[in-house]
Order: structure tokens, then sequence, then C-alpha cells
């Protein structure tokens, strides 16, 4: 196999010990995984004991969900992926793939939480017991949220088991923990995260109000992707190894292993061998001077200090000598960590402040190690201690985790950047700038002059620096994977060089203590910052190179890359090409906001020609958007975020694949034709109406929103329907002495059976009173549907209009203008951005208030209701997936109706199904309760069994337990036949039940359940029956007989010797607890 893009490079850590970098191409994992996101389960595992009440559950409960929301947003799994287990000092699961109505779109999800309340105390048995058998069916990688506010009891054999089942799942696992309050139990969380073959994270919450960041934080490790392969090294086992989607991985070799000179190594796919990928190239040392090994280093101390630490508190038979070999170590990494401090202080390197601060965050975490470790030696280390250390420890690991991304991306950087100046450096000297500056205009040298240093744009190109346009950025951290997530806030009329663009960066940041006043850091579009004010005292936090001409443009396309990766990462060595296939198209779209004045008119021509230049210079960036923009049209699918991650910036690529030629004005205009436009808009509206709590909140009643009259659809034909059901319950419950068709059911079946048994003959029955050949039809509820004849849009439909209307008109017009300017284009190619008709004024939605204006409301309404209902994406997927396809197409009077009427019929007859079916419930309840009253009472034996034959049939039916309460009531007659044919499951070789094993073509589960001798009830029943019929059922043979699992159970309760001491002891017990009080057991 190919081995290009693919090498091995060491660090000789410590004499016997390497730590390995592995680089495959990333194009052999796009075709193992067929460039699919890995699959992941997730189990989210609550603490609902009573400490749990109020505040603290209810944060943890919205934290929870909003993780969900980002994780389905994300395409990182979807709702059958997730298990949640709700433990107190017992433990309820709830698999979501068990409910296929369990959905974040329906809401659902929300509406489950909401039911979840807090009770008992905190036993983590039940719930480690419960992720073991769970553990059983795991067919993917997994991870493991657990989170609790207590310290409760376990056993040191469950979590062993635990332990064990992790081990052996055959996938990634990753169990991270959130301990909430200071009476979390640190040391079992640290312990836990350690199960997993991933590196867990532990996060401790002092309050409540700090759990949401906490999932902010678990979401982002969760979407890291990383995929666990396997290395071979020699002839060595495979070792499994985590690589990330750029194809990095990273293990550390000890003892023989750590020599893999002249070694073969080969990545797996999988832990059976199989697909392979062998990496040819020779290992490369890194040697200590090299930037790398600190990289390296530092993360692999911070794991040591933990491994250390986890020891300490897991260990409590640790001797003083140990103890001291564990000091030993860490003064060892602490010495190791200064020496990379004074290198760092000296070098001139791009990676200095980086380094620095790495090595004094894993400096603070030693030295709050070596605090745990002198209490450990005292005998005084506390809980509220290892919450503290576990939680600046894990903060930095896991920092480290998620800038691992752009820390990759930076070392693959630096080289790249350093060719970026020789280039442009040879530029400089090639170009004859006295000859450009007399071709020049003096217009033109006037215009493109840098207001800080007043070169123009021919005397920057001489220093190796460009002529940019200024703005004022905000970004999130997102923007470090989707640069699209970059916010333009405003164009400004500054120019400036490039070169007084970086130094006035650093002058800034060496004048203010805060970063984030300059740059803006990562925070909110709403955050103001600012590291120069420009002419017309606007904030400038970024720039943007021009294109002026094409010698210009040979300087500023290689000066853009490092402003580029300052702009969205904060580091000019967080380039990425994304990025310059981004921003300044998103710069254009920013543009379009407003040219109300000449000067705003020719900012958007420059940009304009600036996005000409880029995309001219790409041809993948070209090739791929040909077939983009004709997928695009031929299915909604191909429509969504991780299609098309900005409408805008696609806009911008189609207006300049346009005007190079690369799409015909014929191919547009019949793109245009088919409604390219509305699908824009209706995809724009869908992403806005995401994650926008007023409109959540607002649409979640959907019959007020549909106008539905809920007295005239659902009121009234339920109260028709009680009532008719009521009199049908009656007739068929009329049972004066009606009981006798259960003694002539028990008797035919023995008829049929062939066997021969004596029985009583019963006494000739009265006639009845009531006719029952004349039985009434099973009464059904008149559904009435939607009729668009009469159907009105009610006035809360039109209030929610007018809200998303304000909400998207700017971004619906932006989506107009471009399409004003490339229908001019089509007409006229040679149209500029600088003409009269293309005059926008900011805030003004002419094109908008148009374009909603063509439509009636009830199109608008059903439009903007399929926006919301697949405002996440895996749900518009399913809903164009679905046969027939729940998608209608967008702003279509042919489709409005239809897609009303979808859910308006919807509504009702759910509605009135479960409304139904709740009556239905409560007559089979009561009819289950006199069934129980009537095995209790019945006197005759054969009416006995024929009740069980004919009204019960299976042990899986809720009249079943209805059953077993009688047997437990004292003073049943026949007891000593009914007990034995429920136990049982026959009677006078009549087989009583219908029950089937779940496997019936399983020969072993069909053998179990011959004569049904598998099924005894608990023994909570057991010693319920026993005692309510022991003194007419005083043979102890007889219950031994009938329940021979409780043999040695039965023994003791008719041992009175046994019973008397047995209640001695618990007198004795609750005589000497605090006050007196009865002591709380576990079963």
């Amino acid at each position: 196999m190919d081995a290009v893009q693919s090498d091995v490079k060491y660090f000789n850590i410590a004499n016997d010990k390497n730590i390995v970098t592995l680089k495959m191409p990333e194009d052999v994992i796009t075709k193992w995984f067929e460039g699919k996101r890995r699959e992941l389960k997730l189990y989210i595992i609550l603490d609902i004991s009573g400490s749990m009440a109020g505040s603290g559950l209810n944060q943890a409960k919205e934290s929870i969900l909003k993780l969900m929301e980002g994780l389905f947003n994300g395409y990182v799994l979807a709702e059958k992926d997730i298990t949640c287990f709700f433990f107190q000092s017992d433990c309820e699961v709830k698999r979501f793939a068990d409910d296929p109505n369990l959905l974040w779109s329906n809401g659902a999800i929300r509406n489950y939480f909401a039911g979840v309340q807090s009770y008992g105390g905190t036993y983590f048995d039940p719930v480690f017991e419960k992720i073991i058998e769970q553990l059983q069916g795991i067919d993917s990688d997994l991870a493991i949220i657990f989170f609790t506010d207590g310290q409760g009891g376990y056993s040191e054999n469950t979590k062993s088991k635990l332990e064990t089942a992790l081990a052996q799942t055959g996938f990634s696992t990753e169990v991270h923990t959130i301990g909430f309050t200071r009476s979390h139990d640190a040391t079992l969380l640290s312990w836990l995260t350690k199960l997993g073959t991933k590196q867990g994270n532990f996060q401790y919450v002092q309050s409540s109000g700090d759990i949401p960041s906490t999932m902010d934080t678990t979401l982002e490790l969760l979407e890291l992707g990383d995929r666990t392969l396997y290395v071979k090294i020699g002839e060595n086992e495979l070792l499994p190894t985590g690589f990330d989607v750029n194809g990095n991985g990273k293990l550390v070799l000890t003892g023989e292993a750590a020599n893999i000179e002249g070694q073969k190594i080969s990545i797996f796919k999988d832990k059976d061998g199989g697909e392979n990928f062998d990496i040819e190239t020779a290992p490369i040392q890194v040697h200590s001077d090299d930037p790398l090994a600190t990289l390296l280093t530092v993360p692999y101390i911070q794991f040591e200090i933990m491994r250390l630490t986890n020891e300490i508190i897991n260990n409590k038979e640790e001797t003083r000598q140990r103890f001291n070999e564990i000091s030993e170590e860490a003064n060892a990494y602490d010495e190791k960590l200064n020496n990379i401090l004074q290198s760092a202080f000296k070098t001139k390197s791009i990676m200095r402040n980086e380094l620095i601060q790495q090595c004094m965050e894993t400096k603070g975490t030693i030295l709050q190690f070596k605090d745990i470790l002198s209490e450990a030696l005292k005998g005084t280390l506390t809980n509220q201690k290892i919450a503290d250390f576990n939680n600046l420890a894990y903060k930095n690991i896991t920092n480290q985790r998620l800038k691992k991304k752009l820390d990759d991306r930076t070392i693959k950087n630096i080289e790249k950047m350093e060719e970026v100046e020789k280039k442009i450096e040879e530029i400089v000297n090639e170009l004859d700038f006295d000859e450009l500056e007399a071709q020049e205009s003096e217009d033109n040298l006037l215009t493109y002059t840098c207001t800080v240093s007043t070169d123009n744009y021919i005397d920057a190109m001489r220093e190796g620096e460009c002529i940019c346009l200024t703005l004022d950025v905000g970004r999130s951290e997102a923007a470090i994977a989707d640069p699209s997530q970059i916010t333009i806030k405003k164009i400004n009329q500054t120019l400036l060089s490039s070169g007084a663009f970086l130094n006035s960066v650093a002058f800034a940041l060496n004048d203010k203590n805060n970063a984030e006043s300059v740059h803006g850091g990562f925070q909110r579009e709403t955050f103001s910052a600012s590291m120069l004010k420009g002419l017309a005292h606007e904030n400038i936090t970024g720039i943007l190179p021009l294109y002026i001409n094409e010698k210009h443009w040979s300087i500023a396309r290689e000066k853009i890359k490092p402003i580029m990766g300052y702009l969205v990462t904060l580091d000019m060595f967080g380039y990425a090409y994304s990025q310059i296939s981004t921003v300044p198209f998103l710069v254009l779209a920013r543009a379009l906001g407003d040219t109300s004045s000449e000067f705003k008119k020719r900012q958007a021509k420059w940009i304009l020609e600036t996005c000409d230049a880029i995309y001219k210079q790409s041809s993948t960036l070209r090739e791929d958007n040909k077939k983009l923009f004709e997928n695009y049209m031929k299915s909604p699918a191909n429509r969504t975020i991780d299609h098309v991650p900005n409408n805008f910036v696609f806009l911008s690529h189609l207006f300049c694949a346009l005007r190079c030629g690369d799409v015909s004005a014929q191919d547009v205009h019949r793109w245009l034709q088919d409604g390219l436009m509305k699908f824009l808009i209706e995809e724009t509206i869908r992403r806005r109406l995401n994650k926008w709590q007023f409109i959540e909140k607002s649409m979640e009643d959907i019959a007020k929103v549909l106008g539905i009259n809920q007295k005239v659809y659902i009121d009234e034909p339920i109260e028709e329907f009680e009532k008719n059901y009521a009199e049908y319950f009656n007739f068929i419950s009329f049972d004066k002495n009606a009981n006798i068709h259960y003694v002539d059911s028990f008797k035919k079946a023995l008829s049929d059976s062939g066997i021969n048994i004596e029985t009583v003959k019963e006494d000739k029955e009265e006639p009845m009173d009531v006719d029952l050949t004349k039985v009434p039809e099973l009464p059904t509820v008149k559904t009435i549907l939607y009729d668009s004849h009469t159907y009105q849009i009610s006035d809360y439909a039109n209030s929610i209009i007018t809200e998303i209307k304000k909400a998207v008109n700017m971004l619906v017009e932006i989506n107009l203008r471009y399409n004003k300017i490339i229908e001019s284009t089509i007409a006229d190619p040679d149209v500029s951005l600088d003409s009269s008709e293309f005059e926008f004024i900011e805030g003004k939605t002419l094109l908008t208030d148009a374009f909603f204006n063509k439509y009636s409301s009830k199109v608008i309404l059903a439009t903007f209701l399929q926006s919301f209902l697949h405002r996440q994406n895996s749900v518009r997927r399913e809903a164009i997936e679905a046969g027939p396809p729940k998608y209608h197409e967008p702003f279509s009077e042919d489709t409005a109706d239809k897609l009303i009427s979808t859910h308006f019929d919807e509504y009702v007859s759910s509605t009135l199904k479960k409304k139904t079916n709740d009556i239905l419930s409560a007559y089979t309840n009561e009819q289950n309760s006199a069934i129980g009253l009537k095995f209790w009472q019945t006197d005759k034996v054969e009416e006995a069994a024929g009740l069980l034959l004919v009204d019960v049939q299976f042990r899986g039916r809720k009249v079943y337990g209805q059953i077993l309460k009688a047997l437990q009531r004292p003073s049943m007659p026949l007891a000593k036949e009914k007990i034995e044919m429920v136990i049982s499951g026959a009677w006078q070789g009549i087989t009583l039940f219908m029950d089937k094993p779940r496997g019936s073509n399983d020969p072993k589960q069909l053998e179990k359940f011959i004569d049904n001798a598998h099924w005894f009830p608990s023994r909570q029943k057991v010693y319920r029956m026993l005692k309510a019929h022991k003194s007419v059922i005083p043979d102890i043979d007889y219950w031994i007989r009938v329940l021979p699992p409780f043999k040695e159970y039965l023994e003791h309760q008719f041992d009175e010797e046994y019973l008397t001491a047995k209640r001695q002891a618990r007198f004795a017990e609750r005589q000497n607890s605090p006050s007196g009080k009865r002591i709380k057991r576990n079963k």
C-alpha cells in the first residue's frame, strides 16, 4: 500500500521509554470508514437521590438536555444511541432505542426528563450492575457520563466486575465523571475516569449553576471523533491507539518494546487483524531541542502525575518507602519542566508563549500533587483536597485534548509559514517597484494607503507586506474546526498594511493585561474588543488582504494565510485552507448589508475582486463547487449544514463561479427558475429556528399553532365515546350468573384433551335477565379531520409568523440581494457592484417584504412549521428518506394544505387515540381488579381454572398481577388449589397459560419453558402468600413441592426456634442503633 503522507516519530523521554507519534494518510481512514463519523453509544448516568432535590437536579436535567441537543445537531449520535441510568438506592434504565417515539424533535425526551424526580439514598452497586448488564449488548464505541452529588455505598467486588466488563467490550470506551458539591466521592469518580480505553475527564462542580459549562466541555470531548486503531510494531502484540480525524496517533512504549528502530510498523483497522496500513518510512527520532519534544513531554507528565495521584488515593496500604519513591518521581518531572522553561525563555521560537504556558500549568498541578502526597503521608487526605486537585489536573489535560486539533495544525504549519516568508522575499526581489510606481495613478496610490504608516500599497510591497481592509470580528472556539462560525461584525473604512496590523497586535497585547480586550478571544458577538481605533473611531480586530492588481496579489495571496490563521484561531500558525475559502466570502455577504454610499459600494467591489482572485486560484474548490451546485437542486438532503456550512458562502461561491465562467448563465438561470432562492431561504429560516428558545416555547403547543378547536375536535368526540363505551362495558360486564362460562370453558378444555376427570355436577342455573345475543357493537371515536375549505389561520399563528419574520428578515434580505445581483450578472456579465441599482440600505428589507407578500399566510405558516419541525438536520434527513417523504416543497400553494393537514390530522388522531386508550385502560384496570376479586372469591375449583384459562391466558398481562395479589390475601377459598394452579400453570393436566419464551426457536429456551416449571414468584410474594395461608395450609411438604427453589427459606419459616432467634437479633440491633431507630437494609 502507498505510504505517502505517513511517518513515525519518537522521543526518548527516559532510558527505557519512548513517546511515539504516528501519522497515516487521511484518505486511508476515509476509505476504511467510508467517510462516516465513528459510531458512538452514550450512557448518561444521573444520581437522583434525595440530596439532588431542587435546583441541583433541575440544572442537571437541563444540562443533559443541552448536551443531547448538541450531540444531535452535530450528528455525533442519534436518540437510539442513548441509554439513561437514573440511580439512588436502586437504578432505573431507559433505553431510548426501545421507544421509537422518544425523540428530540417531538419534545418527548424533554417531557420524559421533566418527570424525573429525586428520592432515596445514594448506592452505587445497582447502577454498576445495570451498566455491566447493558454492556453485554454493546456494538460500538461507548462514552459514559457519570454525575453524582453524594458519597454512597459500593462493594469492591462490583467495582472489579465493572472494570472487567468495560475492558472486555472490544470497543473504545471513555468514562467522564462530574462530582457535584463537596460531598461527592472524589476517589471513586477519579477511579472511574481510568476505566475506559481512552482517558476520561473529571470535573468538579461547586454549585448547580456551574453544571451547564461542564456539559459544554463534555460535548466538545465527545465531538472529537477519535477512533481506536491497532498498532503492531515488529512481532509484538497489537496496541490499541487513539487516532484523530487527521490520522494522528500517539502511544508510549516501555522496556524492550520501546526500541522501534528497524521494526516494521503496521496500523490495523480492527483488533482481529484484517485491513491494515504499513508505514514504510523509517522512524525519525525527535531531539530534545525540537518544539515537538516539549509538546509530547508536557502532556505525558500531566498523565503521569494523575497516575501517581490515583495510586495514592486508591491504595490505602502504601508504605512510606513507596511514598518516597513517588515523591522522587514527581521531583524529577518538576526538574524536567524547569529545564524546558529555561530553554523556552531563551528561545525566539514562535511557540515560546505556548510552551511557557503549558509548563506553568503543569508545574501548578505538580505543586498541588505534592500537597496531596504530604496529606497522604500524614493520614489527613480529605475528599475536598482530592476533588480540588482532580479538578485542576483534569482541566489542564482536557484543555490540551481540545487544543490538540489546533496544535497539530500549528506544528504542520511552522514549515509552511517559513516557506511563505521565503516566497514573499523572492517575489519582492523580482519586482521592479520603480516601474510599478511610475505606471500607477496618484489616485490609486492615495486610495490604497496605510492609515498608521502612511505607506501606499507599493511602499508596503517593498517591505513584503500588503494593504488590507480592516474588520471587527467575533469568533467562538467552534471556528477552529469550522471557519464559517466567525462573525463579521463590521467592515471599517480604515485601510492598514499587514505589517502595521500585526505590529499593532503585538504592541496592544504587550500594553494590556487582558488579551481578550485586544482580539476579542473566543467570545460572543456582543463582546467588544479593539487593538486600535480606526479613522471613525471604530474597533479593529481583523483585516482582509485586498486584490489591487496581480503584482500586489502575488504578495497578498501569501500574507493572507497567516492573517486568516490569526483571524479565526488567534494563532497565525492555525491556518487552514478552509479559512481562505470561507472568511473573505463572509465579508462579501456582510458588505451587501450596506452599499448606501459610494465608498461602501467601492468597498464591496474591492471585496468581490478579492473573492474572485481567491476563487480562480483554487482548482479544487472550483471542481467541488460545480458538483455542489448541481446536487443542491437535486435533493433537500444536499442542502443541510454538513453539505453547505454557510448559505452566504455558498451564494458568494456561486456568484464568483458565474463570473469566472465555471457555471453557465443558462444553468444558473435554470436553477433560479426551479426555486433555488426559495430553497436557500427556507434553509436559512430552518437554521435560524434551531436553538431559538423563544420559538421552541411558542411552538410547544402545536394545537394552538394550528388553531385546532379543542372542544370541537377533541373534547366532544371523547365525551361521546366515553358515554357509549360506558354503556357497552356495562352490558358485557353483566354477569348475574355468567361465571358458568368459566366452568364450561375448563370442561371443554378437558374434553378436547381427552382427559377423563370426574367433576361435580352443578345445580341448574336460573335463566339470565339479559339477552346476550344482542351484543352492541364496540364503540369508536368520531374523528373530524382537517378541511381546507373551512380552515383559518389563528391569531396566535399570525403572531408567530410575525416574530419569525422579524428574526429572519435581514438574513432573507441578503439572500435576495445576491439573487438580484446574480440575475443582473446573467443579463449583463460586465455589471459592477458599484452600480446604482445595487444600492442597499442597512436595516431595510424591501426585497424580503416583497418576497413574503407573494404568499398567503397559510403558505408561510406551512413553510415555517416545517422549518421548525425539521430544525435539526437529523430530523430533516429522516423526513426526506421517509416513505412517503415527510418533506414538502417550501413556499408552495400546492403543498401548504398537505403539510398543514398532515400535522393537523396527526395531532387530532394521536390525541384522540391517547385519550381513548386512557379510557379503555381505566375500564381494563377496573375489569382486571374485578377478575382478581372473582378469582379470590370463587369456591369452585373448575371456575377458578376456567377464569385463568379465559380471562388471564398470559402471565405477561396486567391482569395476572391481580391474580398474584389475590393469592396474597387471607381467607381465600380453595387456597391450596389456587396457589398450585397459578404457580404450576396447569390444573388436572390442562395448561392454563399460553406464554412463550423470547427465543421460541431455541430448543434450550423452549425446554426451560415446558410445563411452565421455570416460573416462580419473588421471595417477597412467597412471604406474603405464606403469611396469608400458613394457618390453613400448615403442611411444609406442600409448600416445598409447589415452590422448590425456596426450600431453605420455607424450612426457616416453619422453624420456630430460627424465627425466634431472628426476631431477638433484630430487636437487639434496633436497641443498639442511634436513637433506637430502625436500620434500613439493602435487599
